[in-house]
């Protein structure tokens, strides 16, 4: 006779949409195959190791390969102890944010006293598989020059275009050197001026949130990355040394105050690899105090989408620029869960989502809702990609299919009243534009967890035909812009 607790196994041998959808059936109505199927779900993908797709590599993988490299047998451990706190304190001093905290908003006060830089002919006293890779003002880079000069050619050549095809070419060339050449000053600055990153667009959605009073902020730290942090993202991961990566460790744990009893969820200003929730959930001590390098991964991996050597697993070049787009990281409470949904992704708790397009300004609207979990978007997903014969997707897939009912059941009962919840904060909010506001459910509390501008947002076809307007974009400082619009024709 068939045990339920063998469904895992059935799932393995066998893949067509009905032997999954039989399994999600059998396990809404048994807790104990639920556990069982989740058990040895687990056990495959501990056996799996580490893949061989770097897209798959989680951050905690990265930084358990790295602590393999062997130690120069002798160094002066004392002086390099010195030498790494001495670069923390100069990162630490260079470092500007703000944190929200109870929704209150609050800058972040990182400067410190008596700062020594640290010299060239300092570090050169250390062994290179140690020494420091950055300073408060030193970096290492790929390649000599400006990016900034190439960077702005390509956007000067897209204005100029005159057919679609060639615009859309230097545009797409000027947004993938924002996420892969190396930083500087320039290029830099011009990181900071995306809209869709945290740092702009929470501070006032949570004031509003504040004042109205239905939804909450989870608590979180938001900080400007000190270029020469930001520049080791745009270097091979792999090669940074051990070293480099506790300076980074020891600036995230001062900056961002982080407390080895807590849990946190965390992101770049505009990525949070949540689609591998390994990633974006860091728990116990060990954890936190990699916390620093976990970002640095996944700002790395982001940059790889961009990359014109990425295949995204498919075989062939893509480059899918956007997810690297920001000089922001961010640190938040994680929100525990309180109603036993089941996990999909690695770990991400199934929470009923509300994805709300809105438009403020002088008359604040509604433009239209979506589940965030949407069945037709999830299912294609995880049964239709290239990557679903694999254990992850075939899992995900009866996980959602289970819990599919609950999902839009939460979703319809509460529908309203987020939307008029929504309506009221957007008409204190100081912003303008169009935007997608993402609000988790957690039992009877609602979450505002992200925002992103809503011509690149996913689940738009919400939004009535015609109603949908493509967004105003500033990347250029002033004094850039009117210098590479004023060149000639022939100026190449």
């Amino acid at each position: 006779m068939f045990k339920l607790s063998n469904l895992f196994s059935l799932l393995k041998t066998k893949d067509d949409i009905g032997t999954k959808d039989m399994v999600a059936g059998l396990l809404s109505t048994s807790p104990e195959a639920l556990r069982a199927f989740e058990e040895k779900y687990a056990e495959t993908i501990i056996d799996k190791g580490i893949s061989d797709n770097f897209f798959k590599v989680t951050a905690k993988e990265a930084s358990a390969d790295a602590r393999t490299n062997k130690l120069p047998e002798t160094y002066d451990e004392a002086y390099l102890e010195e030498i790494i706190e001495r670069i923390k304190d100069e990162l630490v001093s260079e470092t500007t944010g703000f944190c929200v905290i109870n929704g209150k908003v609050t800058g972040l006060i990182c400067k410190k006293k008596d700062i020594r830089p640290v010299t060239k002919e300092e570090l050169q006293k250390i062994p290179i598989p140690l020494r420091p890779m950055l300073t408060g003002s030193m970096y290492m880079r790929d390649l000599s020059g400006n990016s900034y000069e190439a960077v702005l050619e390509m956007y000067a050549r897209a204005l100029k275009a005159k057919n679609k095809k060639d615009r859309d070419g230097f545009y797409g060339r000027f947004r993938q050197g924002l996420e892969i050449l190396d930083l500087d000053p320039v290029l830099y600055e011009i990181l900071g001026r995306n809209r869709n990153s945290i740092g702009y667009w929470l501070p006032p959605i949570t004031q509003a949130a504040k004042k109205e009073g239905f939804f909450k902020i989870p608590d979180t730290g938001v900080v400007q990355v000190p270029l020469p942090i930001l520049q080791l993202t745009r270097l091979e991961y792999s090669s940074l040394n051990l070293t480099t990566l506790k300076i980074v460790d020891e600036w995230a744990m001062e900056v961002f105050k982080l407390d080895t009893d807590r849990e946190y969820f965390i992101k770049t200003g505009v990525f949070s690899s949540k689609y591998d929730f390994r990633n974006a959930k860091v728990c116990g001590e060990k954890e936190v105090r990699e916390l620093g390098e976990y970002l640095l991964f996944i700002q790395f991996q982001a940059g790889m989408y961009a990359s014109p050597l990425n295949t995204n697993g498919k075989g062939s070049p893509v480059s899918i620029y956007g997810a690297a787009t920001t000089n922001q990281f961010a640190v938040r409470e994680f929100i525990a869960d309180k109603e036993g949904n089941p996990c999909i992704y690695n770990g991400l708790p199934l929470h009923t989502e509300y994805r709300i397009f809105v438009e403020f300004g002088k008359n604040p609207r509604i433009l239209g809702i979506s589940p965030y979990w949407r069945s037709d978007i999830m299912k294609k997903r995880f049964s239709a990609e290239s990557d679903a014969d694999t254990v992850e997707m075939k899992h995900d897939y009866v996980i959602y299919s289970m819990h599919e009912k609950t999902l839009y059941k939460r979703y319809d009962e509460n529908k309203e009243k987020v939307l008029k919840h929504i309506k009221n904060v957007i008409s204190m909010t100081d912003l303008d534009g169009q935007w997608s506001i993402d609000v988790m459910q957690n039992e009877n509390d609602f979450y505002i967890i992200d925002m992103a501008l809503a011509d690149t947002s996913a689940m738009r076809d919400c939004v009535p035909k015609g109603e949908l307007k493509k967004s105003r974009e500033d990347w250029i400082p002033k004094g850039l812009f009117k210098a590479i619009t004023s060149q000639k024709e022939g100026d190449d």
